[in-house]
């Protein structure tokens, strides 16, 4: 009897040693918690933001929390709206909340998770890129007082170049990390219109290697619905009246480089963005370029009235029907103004080019005037 009650025992503590833990854990210190304000842990999952735990934080704010997931996630703990910090989290993982000196707006960070700190490394990517364009921003406004304009398109050069230099550093980052989801969520740090054929190579290589993710399905499913309208695909085709009520298409502007143009006579940004167009236009048009002005107006004597007055003198067409128009819901429109500029072959070969990115790229199609 004895021994079968120390085999008991020792099987007791066995199970017991060998029980495992609860999901991820994630332990620390948070500095000047708030007396009866709860603290959430939030889950981002299909672009939505879920609450799926929370906890009060006494003084001195130390804290140790279990959160189970259904699978490797994007989480974050929310304090007071005041502080969010950022994880990607699997249940094995035991992370640590630190307080750093690095970021003023962020004084608080992950330690212990290389999911995590792959999100960090795409982050301070990002940071250098947007301190380097506020020195940038300084050096042009400069230029623009001083009048000189050679320095202004020095300037606009340096930052195109500057530009494509992070987003080549950011996708090289983003291809290595493979098996994680973290690679799924930097997409974000990428302008999609312009980078479908990474993110259609990226979904391809995550829907082999994690193919149940959810996240992994997520961006399989925004890919696929790009596709119709991503560079190197044959633009839609639009046909609409001009204000005189003759239909235009945009199949008859084929032979030309021709940019879709979206815009309103209500919309500020466009019709401060009208000098520029037409000065490129007038620059590039006997060398092939042409325009096509879709309006997003419902008044069409305000249409008319915009276009006289901004000396718009190419084609416009419109169904004067605002965002409800068939060619802004083809063409995916959320907000203007919004450009595609379209091959003499019919396929898009640009998205959003406005001010120096579409002058730079009138100049590589055409050279410099």
């Amino acid at each position: 009897m004895k021994n079968t009650f120390l085999l008991i025992v020792c099987l007791a503590a066995m199970i017991s040693c060998s029980k495992t833990k609860e999901g991820a854990v994630v332990t620390g210190n948070y500095e000047n918690p708030i007396k009866d304000e709860l603290v959430k842990v939030e889950l981002i999952k299909h672009n939505e933001l879920t609450v799926i735990d929370s906890f009060y934080l006494d003084t001195p704010g130390d804290f140790s929390l279990n959160i189970k997931l259904d699978e490797p996630s994007f989480v974050r703990l929310n304090f007071y709206n005041k502080h969010i910090v950022n994880m990607v989290l699997t249940n094995d993982d035991e992370v640590v909340l630190v307080k750093t000196d690095e970021d003023f707006n962020q004084p608080y960070r992950i330690t212990g998770s290389q999911n995590t700190d792959y999100i960090y490394q795409l982050t301070n990517i990002k940071n250098n890129f947007e301190a380097q364009t506020q020195d940038l921003n300084a050096k042009f406004i400069e230029a623009r007082n001083e009048g000189n304009m050679q320095a202004l398109e020095d300037i606009k050069e340096e930052f195109l170049d500057m530009q494509n230099a992070t987003n080549y550093e950011i996708k090289k980052a983003i291809w290595k990390m493979d098996n994680s989801i973290s690679g799924l969520l930097a997409t974000s740090f990428l302008d999609e219109e312009n980078e479908f054929s990474f993110l259609d190579s990226l979904a391809t290589k995550y829907n082999e290697q994690i193919p149940n993710s959810s996240y992994t399905q997520d961006l399989v499913e925004r890919v696929n619905s790009m596709r119709n309208l991503a560079i190197g695909s044959v633009a839609p085709e639009i046909n609409l009246p001009t204000p005189d009520g003759e239909p235009v298409k945009l199949s008859s502007f084929r032979g030309k480089y021709v940019l879709i143009d979206f815009w309103a006579a209500w919309c500020r940004p466009c019709r401060m963005e009208n000098p520029n167009v037409v000065r490129m236009y007038n620059e590039y048009h006997d060398k092939g370029f042409d325009i096509l002005s879709v309006s997003l107006d419902r008044d069409r004597a305000a249409w008319v009235d915009a276009i006289q007055k901004d000396n718009l003198t190419w084609t416009h067409v419109s169904d004067l029907k605002y965002f409800q128009s068939e060619a802004a819901a083809m063409y995916k429109i959320n907000s203007i103004p919004a450009t595609y500029l379209i091959g003499p072959d019919g396929t898009i070969i640009g998205k959003n080019l406005r001010g120096p990115s579409l002058e730079a790229k009138l100049k590589e199609i055409f050279g410099a005037i």
